[in-house]
């Protein structure tokens, strides 16, 4: 009686296999997506699918667009172009462009979300100065693998942020709460991975400075490694962040804390530079410290005097604390801010040796 059950389960097994791969076959598996609007208002959409006969390159496939009055029509209307049902379980990509971005983000991510055959842990980006359909072909006939660029853009340049879709929405549901996401561009005919664009009220307002970029995650602690400098006299100090954590509290009724710890290693040093002892090490730092300390205050400045954006969640530690002053409007121009910046630089010489 064992032997027929065993070889029942056997079959069962075998047989969920063929069908799993039957399901495959007849479904259009997306890797990335692009959403533009047309002149009239319709939803413009290019998916790259990927040939599943192809199992040696899943970094390209072949282009679909349709057009449709919302997403989910535009990407049923692919139908009549390919026989396959798109399926987004796999989706790492998704792009939209900057006037989708500024009117019509909460639409398109409300269909990505009540999608159930989605992960929703794929990545964002807003299509800057270009249509998302111009960056999805460069993304299929570059064969551009966007997860690996974009983890080279966050681990070394300190621009761009690993945060899924997912991510984004837990963030901008919580009350007195922000977002940002990734931009890219084309230049020079390759796609190039921007600054990011900071929202308000779901829609796009603008785009952060680079610098800027690397102080918001700094501050929301997506940094790992990137490279700090500072001027001292004539001379140019560079600083590779090791690792860098922040941390956010209330102090009192109106005045938010941020703590900054810095581990690094000096990278790169001009010819007068001669650290000879743990004073001349404690003054570089100190130098570093002031510099990230304004830095930081100029940018809450600009965030709340221009950007009005709070994408650093101060409003969210306010509601969290039950701080009557988050019922306020314009509670940013309210809050003072306090910035206090530890680095600490490892004792490693270059050419000259250390004490």
């Amino acid at each position: 009686m064992r032997k027929y059950v065993i070889a029942l389960l056997v079959f069962v097994i075998i047989f969920n296999g063929f069908s799993s791969i039957k399901e495959l076959t007849d479904l259009a598996i997306v890797k990335a997506m692009g959403i533009d609007l047309t002149e009239d208002g319709k939803y413009h959409i290019s998916a790259i699918v990927i040939d599943t006969s192809d199992s040696e390159n899943t970094n390209s496939g072949i282009v679909y667009e349709a057009i449709g009055d919302s997403v989910h029509d535009a990407a049923r209307n692919i139908v009549g172009i390919s026989p396959k049902k798109l399926y987004l379980a796999h989706m790492e990509t998704l792009v939209i462009s900057e006037e989708v971005a500024k009117t019509q983000t909460e639409n398109v991510l409300d269909f990505f979300i009540r999608d159930n055959e989605g992960s929703n842990a794929f990545y964002l980006f807003i299509a800057n100065g270009a249509k998302s359909s111009e960056i999805i072909d460069i993304i299929n006939t570059e064969k551009i693998d966007m997860v690996s660029f974009l983890q080279a853009t966050e681990k070394y340049r300190g621009i761009a942020n690993l945060k899924n879709l997912n991510e984004i929405i837990k963030t901008i549901l919580k009350d007195g709460n922000e977002i940002c996401a990734n931009s890219i561009s084309i230049k020079d005919e390759k796609i190039v991975i921007n600054d990011m664009a900071y929202f308000r009220d779901w829609n796009m307002a603008g785009y952060l400075t680079s610098q800027e970029s690397v102080l918001y995650n700094i501050l929301i602690n997506e940094i790992s490694n990137i490279i700090l400098s500072v001027d001292q006299g004539d001379n140019l100090i560079v600083a590779e962040v090791m690792d860098s954590k922040s941390k956010i509290s209330i102090e009192n009724e109106d005045t938010i804390n941020i703590e900054i710890k810095i581990k690094a290693n000096l990278s790169e040093t001009s010819k007068d530079i001669k650290i000879t002892n743990s004073e001349k090490l404690e003054e570089i730092e100190n130098n570093f410290e002031e510099k990230i300390n304004n830095e930081m205050l100029v940018f809450y400045n600009k965030i709340k005097n221009e950007y009005n954006s709070d994408i650093l969640g101060f409003g969210n530690l306010l509601y969290r604390k039950k701080n009557q002053l988050y019922t306020q409007d314009n509670y940013l121009q309210k809050l003072n801010v306090n910035v206090n910046t530890q680095v600490n630089i490892s004792n490693q010489g270059g050419i000259n040796k250390t004490w």
